[in-house]
């Protein structure tokens, strides 16, 4: 019977997912390096492990910590206290771990794989809410819908086969009149709280060139960078030229903005009625150099799909001019995986449903520890056999932790009749093991399948 021995359970526990992804990326000596430091009370690995895995209960941690067979040690008040945190720099902590994840997928891949970084907002609602630090009035620009809550700015590194997140600001408006609620709790001066909530209020052009800056002192291994329309402004474009990488992304016709073509400045329009004209090339209808700001870039028309539309195509900039239309353009269909990420944190991992706090660095730290959560899917499908989907692989997780749960449950069970055998009728140990296993010989199968499974 020694297959449901505390060592042995000990070392099932030690096998899950989640709490094998957290040893083998030593999740516990980055916390230390990025500065996570707790003087008393639970260890904040143990915290944060539980965090990961609530999710995967298909419950919140009210219903979580009510259950009848709960084994956490603490109460939701240190769930809060560590959410709620300004000292922890959870900024670093998600580039620590976003990067040596890389290094892990740079080892699957050939050296010539194209690797990029995707640049792209989403909408964090928060609508039912008043009396949230920094809500603000934002625009949906996929909608075109005014919406209570922040704008989710974020950069992940992509290889066309694994998106990994890498850094992530909540907006709230750098207009102090869309600001629907300023007031917060106190936070030190110098401390990673105070410098977020700056962050928060500051443009966002200004924002995505100091994560880019901030991601190149974790990452190396990309060549450019990609986002839509919304980000192609000439100082982003320009400021990603500066720090030796390409970018490829999409252009809005805008009337202020004007591209240099044979000495004359022409309109994203103006530019396409000209070249129009001329002979169309394979896979994309024209394709041109023209001077932006100072810097030669390729645009390449391409045919617009959309029906609905009212234009009949779009255009594609590319900083490097020596590759082909073409692969300009399969290089730009990578920027879908971060949409992908957005759509699984929303519908999955209750990304700004989970916890409904009130404090910045609340939902900093919950959108942090959501980001890990797709973190941990990602390797877990890279590593599959398959290419099995995000929604297969978040309810394996869930199956898992509820395997788990049953192993727990049992071992207790079997710990006390083992308790009860020995105080009453001392027998041996060797006589108590023959019992046991006697008794889990007559077991119902189906009870035999999930132990063999969650011991796998």
């Amino acid at each position: 019977m020694d297959n449901i021995s505390d060592e042995n359970y000990e070392e099932v526990q030690s096998n899950t997912r989640v709490v094998s992804f957290v040893k083998r990326f030593d999740i516990l000596q980055l916390m230390k390096t990025v500065g996570f430091k707790k003087e008393k009370g639970v260890k904040l690995i143990d915290i944060f492990v539980f965090l990961i895995t609530l999710v995967f209960n298909h419950k919140n941690l009210f219903e979580y910590l009510r259950g009848l067979n709960v084994s956490v040690e603490f109460k939701k008040d240190v769930v809060y206290d560590f959410l709620n945190n300004p000292m922890l720099n959870w900024r670093r902590f998600l580039l620590g771990i976003s990067s040596n994840i890389i290094k892990f997928l740079i080892s699957l891949t050939n050296e010539n794989r194209v690797c990029a970084i995707i640049i792209d907002d989403s909408a964090f609602y928060r609508d039912r809410s008043e009396k949230v630090e920094l809500l603000a009035r934002n625009k949906d620009h996929s909608t075109g819908k005014y919406y209570k809550g922040f704008r989710k700015l974020t950069a992940g590194w992509t290889d066309g086969a694994t998106f990994i997140p890498l850094a992530f600001s909540l907006l709230s408006s750098s207009k102090p009149e869309k600001i629907l609620y300023d007031q917060g709790p106190e936070v030190p001066k110098n401390s990673p709280g105070k410098a977020r909530r700056e962050e928060a209020v500051r443009k966002g052009t200004d924002v995505t060139l100091e994560l880019i800056d901030q991601i190149l002192g974790y990452v190396q291994n990309f060549q450019y960078v990609l986002f839509d329309s919304w980000f192609s402004w000439p100082a982003i474009i320009k400021g990603i030229k500066d720090r030796n990488r390409d970018t490829i992304c999409m252009l809005k016709n805008m009337p202020n903005i004007f591209y240099t073509y044979k000495g004359k400045k022409y309109k994203l329009s103006d530019l396409y009625a000209k070249l129009n004209k001329s002979t169309k090339k394979s896979g994309c209808i024209a394709s041109v150099i023209v001077d932006y700001y100072g810097i030669s870039v390729r645009i390449v028309f391409v045919r617009n799909r959309n029906k609905d539309s009212k234009r009949e195509w779009l255009a594609i900039l590319s900083t490097n001019i020596t590759i082909t239309e073409e692969e300009i353009i399969r290089i730009y269909g990578m920027r879908w995986d971060i949409e992908c990420y957005f759509k699984v944190c929303k519908s999955y991992l209750r990304l700004a449903k989970e916890f409904q706090g009130r404090s910045y660095d609340s939902m900093v730290a919950h959108t942090t520890i959501v980001s890990v959560r797709y973190i941990i899917l990602s390797v877990a499908i890279r590593e599959q056999n398959d290419s099995r989907a995000h929604g297969g692989m978040f309810h394996l997780f869930c199956d898992e932790i509820k395997d788990v749960d049953f192993q727990e449950a049992f071992n207790l069970i079997i710990n006390l009749f083992v308790d009860v055998l020995r105080e009453n009728l001392f027998i041996t140990k060797e006589m108590t093991n023959k019992i046991l296993d006697d008794f889990m010989k007559k077991l119902p199968d189906f009870i035999k399948n999930r132990l063999s499974k969650a011991s796998a």
